[in-house]
């Protein structure tokens, strides 16, 4: 029955030694792609396996991704806490204080300055010790500086760029001292590189594994059609003919593997969340183009194996 279908189709476009005849009909490519639904069907059991088993391999990734994406929205949120103050010289004008703001403002990467007298300094400072705000009564007069709090774009943090601006501030008439937590921030910014290093390195073990796993799972498929094959070769079909149905097979079992471990990732996600609810989840854009991804695996990994099948 299935040599019979096949043959029909076949002697349309394919000729002896497996050279194509004529280009192939729009009822032979639906054909073909009805042939890649049954094959789904006839091996519910096997194709669910293969798609359970790549599903969990795909759910490790983008587990991995989403911890990433999370963490790197922590690290940037921190930087933009950071702030850059400048202190004034005691005694200086209200003229002068005003053209430095100006100054602070005109600057590449500033975007907000804020004025901090040297009295709400002094109530932030005891606000910041709590309990032990007791000591600054003991003060005889406020030691602390007027100073402009300057908030900066993202692409200002980094440590150069940051040591380049306060050394050119500290130039300015009116100037006592710049600072932002330097040593602080210089730690921080190597253990954000040293985590992305490490990250950059998980993540490709963690997705060449990945790969590794679905072209074997879709390798040992289609071994396990050999018998189909040999009869399609045997009614001359081309290779191209063969190899078209698995993958887009190979497609399909992609897509589904894809929103198995999406299903998952999200359930996941709703029951990690009550316990940490400031996780973000990704985004209906980068959902579908994962899924696109998958299904680009998932047919090139069929294409692969088939190729190097029909060669033996």
């Amino acid at each position: 029955m299935i040599s019979r279908r096949i043959d029909d189709k076949h002697r349309r476009v394919s000729c002896g030694g497996g050279r194509v005849c004529d280009d192939m009909k729009p009822s032979e490519v639906g054909y073909i792609i009805d042939e890649s639904v049954l094959m789904l069907k006839r091996r519910k059991g096997a194709t669910s396996l293969s798609v359970v088993i790549m599903g969990l391999s795909l759910l490790i990734l983008v587990m991995f991704v989403l911890v990433t994406l999370n963490i790197s929205g922590i690290i940037g949120k921190a930087g933009e806490e950071l702030r850059v103050y400048a202190y004034l010289e005691d005694g200086l004008g209200s003229d002068a204080s005003r053209d430095i703001q100006y100054r602070l403002l005109g600057m590449k990467g500033v975007e907000e300055v804020v004025f901090i007298s040297r009295e709400e300094a002094l109530d932030n400072f005891g606000e910041a010790l709590g309990s032990d705000s007791d000591v600054l009564e003991a003060l005889e007069e406020n030691p602390l500086p007027d100073a402009y709090r300057m908030k900066l774009g993202p692409e200002m943090y980094r440590s150069d760029i940051l040591a380049r601006m306060a050394e050119e501030i500290k130039q300015w008439e009116g100037i006592e001292d710049v600072r932002y937590g330097r040593r602080w921030f210089e730690r921080g910014e190597k253990l954000v590189r040293g985590f992305y290093m490490t990250d950059l390195g998980i993540g490709l073990i963690v997705l060449f594994s990945v790969v590794f796993v679905i072209s074997n799972t879709v390798r040992l498929t289609i071994l396990s059609r050999r018998r189909a094959i040999d009869v399609m070769k045997l009614v001359g079909a081309t290779n191209t003919y063969i190899q078209i149905p698995f993958v887009i097979e190979g497609a399909l079992q992609g897509v589904f593997a894809s929103l198995l471990a999406v299903g998952l990732l999200a359930l996941i996600f709703t029951l990690a969340k009550r316990y940490l609810p400031g996780l973000v989840f990704f985004g209906t854009e980068w959902v579908a183009g994962f899924i696109v991804f998958c299904a680009v695996l998932g047919s090139l990994g069929s294409f692969l194996a088939m190729r190097r099948f029909l060669k033996m």
